[in-house]
């Protein structure tokens, strides 16, 4: 089973993806305030195309999410391997989280938010709360990785009994009957939808259950599974995994149509984008060995923009709001701010993956182990 192996499809599909929720949020961004709007004060009108749509990349994480993790904890079970997925996940995620949370502490204090609120937001932040609010808008998402993560350790815990093709069938089954459900209701007459119900059924709780983007780790987990022949437990072939993935791709599909508050064009969109960035990971992760030939050149500059952009996920939203009304009050043209602002986030971003960097490497220092390749392709 090919555990080392590094797809650099995955590395496209993260600037991509990140990219995609920058965009969704900076079409949103305020001139006059640091904040969201949906009024005539939008700083950058000619990236409306991208609000609702950009969300989608979200998604796109959590498929990816889904076939690293799944990587990274095959193998054998027992305690140890499951404090040193851990650890591995720990150190993957929560210093590049602790850096840009603190930087957006600082900046929405200079901003003049309130310090003993916002400090109360960190502290959330930083230990992944399950309950918000946090210091960035973009937290929640880490929180309801972190929740994944917890079931793959204990999958990883209680191997003999449920493997990693039995945890990703039962988070995909259960997120699909969810989605029915709530799709059943979205697609009742405006006169007949019962509103409220759909209301309860779209807060946080359920995405904490991971239930509203189940499916989409879930079909992260079976292509890693479909790749390298399952982990030797599993009683399904080839095809009733590929069965599987076209079932809960369908269930992400309905998902995403149903999460972009715009129109039908739009939903639409997002559902393309969608099914062609997973048409690119399926076809990335098949004709790996081609694509890394065929980029040996730029191979480093490939890894480097794959790792950039979750520093760039983590600190686009409150510091870039800040930015972008700083950037306004002082006068300069749209474009201007927006080449500005694009560039501050990117120069923020490469200074905390430079960080995130040197904690990761005292991390592996202080953990010496023979499978240190093994850990660093998993990332």
């Amino acid at each position: 089973m090919e555990r080392n192996v590094h797809y650099h499809v995955m590395d496209f599909l993260r600037i991509f993806a990140a990219l995609l929720v920058l965009l969704n949020h900076f079409a949103t961004f305020a001139w006059s305030s640091a904040s969201v709007t949906e009024g005539g004060d939008v700083a950058f009108g000619f990236l409306s195309a991208f609000a609702g749509l950009g969300a989608v990349g979200v998604e796109i994480f959590f498929v990816i999410s889904g076939f690293v993790v799944a990587m990274s904890a095959a193998g054998e079970g027992g305690v140890s391997q499951a404090l040193r997925f851990a650890r591995m996940r720990a150190s993957r995620i929560l210093p590049a989280l602790w850096l840009s949370a603190l930087v957006s502490l600082a900046v929405r204090t200079l901003y003049g938010g309130d310090f003993s609120h916002l400090l109360m937001d960190f502290g959330r932040s930083v230990t992944l709360s399950p309950k918000g609010p946090y210091i960035d808008g973009v937290v929640w998402s880490l929180v309801v990785e972190a929740v994944f993560y917890v079931l793959v350790a204990a999958s990883i815990l209680s191997r003999f009994r449920l493997s990693l093709y039995d945890l990703a069938k039962i988070i995909g089954f259960s997120s699909s009957v969810y989605l029915l459900i709530l799709s059943g209701l979205h697609f009742l007459p405006p006169s007949t939808r019962p509103e409220e119900a759909i209301s309860v059924l779209s807060r946080f709780p359920f995405k904490l259950l991971l239930l509203q983007h189940g499916v989409f780790f879930a079909t992260g987990m079976i292509f890693f599974l479909v790749r390298n022949g399952g982990d030797g437990r599993s009683e399904m072939g080839h095809a009733g995994k590929t069965v599987l993935i076209l079932l809960f791709g369908c269930m992400g599909t309905a998902e995403i149509f149903m999460s972009v508050e715009r129109g039908y064009a739009y939903k639409t969109a997002a559902v393309i984008v969608w099914l062609m960035c997973m048409y690119a990971m399926a076809a990335g992760i098949r004709y790996n060995e081609f694509i890394k030939y065929k980029i040996s050149d730029y191979h480093n500059f490939v890894r480097y923009i794959g790792g950039i952009s979750y520093p760039v996920y983590l600190n686009h939203y409150s510091v870039g709001m800040v930015v972008v009304w700083w950037l306004f009050s002082l006068g300069f043209s749209t474009p201007i701010a927006f080449a500005l602002s694009m560039l501050c986030v990117l120069g923020l971003s490469m200074a905390v993956m430079s960080l995130e960097k040197r904690i990761q490497n005292a991390i592996r220092r202080g953990f010496p182990r023979p499978d240190a390749k093994r850990d660093q392709m998993a990332v």
